[in-house]
């Protein structure tokens, strides 16, 4: 399969998502939500500097025109905005090897959602791989309790899973879509802010100056991945986006398990395990498919 720029979009995305628990690790003294509301704050700063350098800002308001994207682009706001909140939150309880296994599920549902969603077509040799991570979330949740369902893997794989659903089926541009979510999803998140025992300064007086600097950055960080995946999510096949999936909760598993040195228990190993079974039947099964397809066609 040749490089061609959209895979290296999602290639570039999926790597830097990978190594994200190291850079939200650093704000350890800062609460999730409040990181979360500064996260969407200068990502929404960010896109609108990036738009009005770009002369676009008018695209904004075509969005509004259509009703179809517009309520795409606000049912995609809540997920992404679901997505962040619920990571930022595992890295803060140090839970980065249950978001792991939320995104190593995540190419596998996408596989499943793209069929059930986008009816693209799926080989019956691939559904042993679904089965399969189903079957890991059913044993952990028998063998651990309430408290220790991996409800935080399962929720970040569905809400992102969605997310690129509709980012596929919403014909808008990459910054356009993403700024557009931003100021949407702003306008609530800072409302509740009023009601919440902290506020946006509130950081200010928690955080060294070089720590606010490194997080008034976490605008660009963000959005470079997101828009990167955008472009690569509307021009690339939803299975083969799942694929190329894999390299985020690889470096998030690395990540969580060598640098920040999280416990990994025997019944979350197992779970790890046959989820790493099904991710490599579908890639086994994906290679001969394609290897066999030039004699077919």
């Amino acid at each position: 399969m040749n490089i061609t720029s959209p895979h290296l979009a999602a290639i570039t995305a999926f790597s830097l998502w990978g190594i994200f628990p190291l850079y939200w690790k650093i704000f350890a003294e800062a609460g999730a939500w409040d990181l979360f509301g500064h996260r969407l704050i200068w990502s929404f700063l960010s896109l609108i500097l990036i738009l009005a350098y770009q002369k676009k800002l008018i695209g904004l308001r075509a969005i509004w025109t259509q009703k179809r994207t517009r309520y795409l682009l606000m049912l995609s706001a809540i997920l992404i905005s679901a997505n962040w909140l619920l990571y930022i939150y595992a890295v803060n309880i140090g839970k980065v090897l249950e978001a792991s296994m939320g995104y190593f599920l995540n190419p596998l549902i996408n596989v499943f959602v793209g069929w059930l969603v986008l009816k693209e077509k799926l080989r019956p040799t691939q559904w042993p791989a679904i089965a399969l991570a189903m079957i890991a979330i059913v044993i952990m949740g028998l063998q651990t309790d309430l408290t220790h369902f991996p409800w935080i893997a399962i929720a970040l794989s569905i809400t992102f899973a969605l997310y690129g659903i509709i980012r596929k089926v919403a014909h808008v541009g990459a910054i356009e879509g993403l700024a557009f979510e931003t100021s949407f999803i702003i306008g609530p998140v800072l409302i509740y802010w009023m009601f919440y025992p902290t506020t946006p300064l509130t950081v200010f007086h928690e955080l060294p100056a070089w720590k606010l600097l490194l997080l008034s950055l976490s605008g660009l960080i963000t959005s470079i991945p997101l828009i990167l995946f955008a472009y690569g999510a509307r021009r690339l096949k939803f299975q083969t986006l799942g694929f190329i999936q894999y390299l985020s909760p690889s470096l998030k598993f690395l990540c969580g398990l060598l640098v920040l040195h999280e416990p990994l228990s025997s019944e979350k190993l197992q779970t790890f395990f046959l989820i790493w079974i099904a991710l490599g039947w579908y890639t086994l099964e994906s290679v001969i498919f394609f290897r066999k397809k030039p004699a077919l066609v």
